[in-house]
């Protein structure tokens, strides 16, 4: 992310949290990175160097006035005049850092080489909020390339554990030459 989106996001954050709106802000944040990710025609107007502040006030209009916070409104027409519609998903995603901070919470991405039950999600998820003192918001997914085990990312990190991973690392030491 850039410091740009760092800086937009962090302003759209305090206004939140002054007018008390933070969660439907947050919400709201949360659908238009959606909308990102799943729509190429959303990305492809984002970035769209031909179409003038009229149109797009009038596209965003449509889409959004009277159905999201006036606060994420008024904000959206504020970066399209500023010409920051191309980085909107990196300030959504330095939004939802900033707000999962405030919540203490992380999000951790867990993929496991087979479907686990909720059971061992749960049992999975208490080492993770001991070690980082935050509530944990984890998503899974399956992976059969793993082979077995699992890795997650977390903070940035990965912690890979799974069998792939250690045939790779035995390959690496025992065929390789030194």
């Amino acid at each position: 992310m850039s410091q740009t989106a760092d800086r937009y996001a962090k302003a759209l954050f305090e206004l939140a949290q002054e007018q008390n709106c933070l969660e439907p802000v947050e919400a709201t944040m949360t659908e238009i990175r959606k909308l990102i990710i799943d729509l190429e025609e959303f990305r492809h107007f984002l970035s769209n160097p031909l179409l003038s502040y009229d149109e797009r006030c009038l596209v965003l209009k449509s889409l959004f006035q009277g159905k999201v916070p006036e606060l994420t409104y008024n904000f959206l027409i504020f970066i399209t005049q500023k010409s920051r519609l191309p980085i909107l998903k990196d300030i959504t995603e330095s939004f939802d850092d900033l707000y999962m901070l405030s919540t203490n919470q992380l999000r951790a991405y867990v993929a496991t080489a087979l479907p686990i039950t909720e059971e061992d999600k749960a049992l999975f998820n208490q080492p993770l909020r001991d070690k980082f003192q935050h509530q944990i918001i984890t998503r899974w997914r399956t992976d059969a390339s793993l082979i077995g085990g699992f890795r997650i990312f977390i903070q940035g990190k990965i912690f890979d554990y799974s069998f792939k991973n250690q045939l790779n690392h035995f390959f690496q030491q025992t065929i390789q030459p030194s």
